[in-house]
């Protein structure tokens, strides 16, 4: 069963006449080659060292930015949680609150250490990166300051902290059905 050579789609054929079931391949010339090879196209050592440095430069800076925004990227979701969690006091929501400014702070502590692997082979400098990395963990620090607020642990009258100071009086009053709120 051999092909015939004028056929250029078979790329190998199998050669009965040495009485094993030898496989042969055809010479470059008479193969098809892929779309887009070029025989006698080269490239230099430089151009490719100068292009793999200028891809792995754009993918540090690609990886440096997506460091610097995973906190804003997280904010929705925690504002999200935040939300189901509700505002009532227990101990459950009393926690996520916790979590919810302890990461961040823990995060700011942290700033050199995130960005230490992209810093040693990235060219350029990551100050803004680490500003909008900064940003957004504060974003995050406000979103639980201002949960414990509305949650009413924040204590701000002088009621709160002084026990003679009279606590604030309600200047409205609303009426849902008979019962005074």
């Amino acid at each position: 069963m051999t092909t015939s050579s004028s056929n250029l789609m078979n790329k190998w054929h199998l050669d009965f006449t040495t009485g094993g079931s030898r496989i042969s391949s055809r010479s470059v010339e008479q193969g098809l080659n892929p779309p887009g090879y070029q025989s006698n196209f080269s490239t230099t050592s430089s151009e490719v060292e100068s292009s793999s440095k200028t891809d792995q430069q754009h993918l540090l800076s690609k990886r440096a930015w997506d460091m610097a925004l995973q906190p804003l990227k997280s904010l929705p979701m925690n504002v999200f949680m935040m939300y189901m969690a509700g505002n009532t006091i227990s101990i459950f929501p009393i926690m996520m609150v916790a979590m919810m400014v302890w990461r961040p702070m823990q995060a700011l502590m942290s700033v050199g250490n995130v960005f230490k692997p992209v810093q040693e082979e990235h060219s350029g400098s990551l100050i803004l990166h680490k500003i909008i990395y900064t940003l957004g963990n504060f974003g995050a620090i406000a979103l639980g300051i201002y949960k414990c607020h509305s949650m009413g642990l924040l204590p701000n009258h002088a009621s709160d902290w002084l026990d003679f100071a009279a606590p604030p009086e309600r200047l409205q009053y609303t009426l849902i059905g008979d019962q005074f709120i």
